[in-house]
């Protein structure tokens, strides 16, 4: 019995630490919807975990969680960056038309 409980704490401990390396490559590819979605579920799996064995996981979920927000910061700078230009283009447009 202790040796299933065993595999049991260490299937849950994997598929929390699948899903923080699935949350990261999901951040790296700018899949957003999917980052929200594992990220919504995390929780639920780390919970599955005894609270005495959650401490590496939660580290690592803590690490996670401040890379992939740094991507997602990056990722917001660069899509202000182009509403910018866009906006610019615009006004630009706008003030060489009331010109002619």
């Amino acid at each position: 019995m202790a040796a299933s409980h065993e595999v049991m704490e260490r299937s849950a401990a994997d598929t929390a630490s699948e899903m923080i390396a699935a949350m990261e490559a999901h951040a790296a590819r700018g899949e957003w919807q999917r980052v929200e979605d594992i990220a919504a579920k995390l929780r639920s799996a780390v919970t599955q975990i005894p609270e005495n064995k959650r401490r590496e996981t939660l580290l690592a979920a803590r690490r996670s969680i401040e890379s992939v927000t740094a991507l997602a910061q990056n990722a917001r700078n660069e899509v202000t960056e182009k509403l910018s230009a866009i906006r610019r283009g615009k006004d630009a447009t706008r003030a060489y038309s009331a010109t002619d």
